[in-house]
């Protein structure tokens, strides 16, 4: 990569940032689609996960008084399992079918009214942190995914924010160690890379979270789940290129 690949990443990283600071989901997924760009799908998913370690961290550092720690402590029971096992069958699992039964999920979930679902037991959430994990390992972007599921237990915006990149960035460091120890990727080759993405992914943060103290939580309900369809709808079409090509 020449350097004016590696600049137009940085933007457009810090844009991702931004965006996720504000909404708490699609800058994972504009993340990995501007790597999957120029780099295999076995590279990108592993730089996607370091990337987003230090994002979520970032937005864990931005937003810490919200956080719920009790969601936190179930959804983490199951992250290691989960990850250990979608390492193991990385190369057996179709993640095309994956990614369009993620999108499903998502498009359901925003079209449920709000105050209809139950509520959620914990046992729910340590579900959803094995899922994250496992499919994390396949399909890369799980951020929609657990976005909806805070979507539907009508979490308020910082809280959401908060909250889901705690769980993510747990995710993700999860998905990094089983990348290095036990898939036996060499992230060191990439360091220029890395460290260029990491500071442009921490400095989106920080512009993201002033610029969502000025975002009601109607307002930001509403693009929200726009935000979601649109994201579940491009899985679709990713997913319907594959099928067809």
């Amino acid at each position: 990569m020449g350097p004016g690949i590696y600049i137009i990443l940085a933007l457009g990283v810090v844009l991702a940032s931004i965006v996720s600071a504000i909404f708490g989901l699609a800058g994972g997924t504009l993340v990995f689609a501007m790597l999957s760009w120029g780099l295999d799908a076995k590279q990108a998913i592993p730089l996607h996960s370091a990337v987003q370690v230090v994002g979520n961290l970032a937005r864990f550092t931005a937003f810490w008084r919200f956080i719920k720690w009790r969601v936190v402590g179930y959804f983490s029971i199951l992250l290691l399992p989960g990850a250990w096992l979608g390492g193991l069958l990385f190369n057996y699992f179709d993640p095309i079918l994956l990614e369009f039964l993620v999108g499903a999920f998502i498009l359901i979930s925003i079209f449920i009214p709000e105050g209809k679902m139950p509520a959620t037991r914990p046992w729910m959430f340590v579900v959803l942190g094995f899922l994250s994990s496992f499919l994390g390992m396949i399909v890369a972007v799980t951020g929609p995914f657990i976005a909806s599921f805070f979507v539907l237990n009508n979490i308020a915006k910082e809280e959401l924010i908060a909250t889901k990149s705690i769980c993510q960035a747990l995710t993700q460091i999860v998905k990094t160690g089983v990348f290095l120890f036990s898939v036996g990727f060499d992230f060191g080759q990439y360091q220029w890379l890395l460290l260029i993405l990491c500071t442009a992914t921490i400095l989106g943060t920080f512009i993201g979270r002033w610029l969502m103290g000025k975002i009601s939580q109607q307002r930001f309900n509403q693009w929200n789940r726009i935000l979601l369809a649109i994201i579940a709808l491009g899985m679709w079409l990713d997913v319907l290129r594959h099928w067809l090509n």
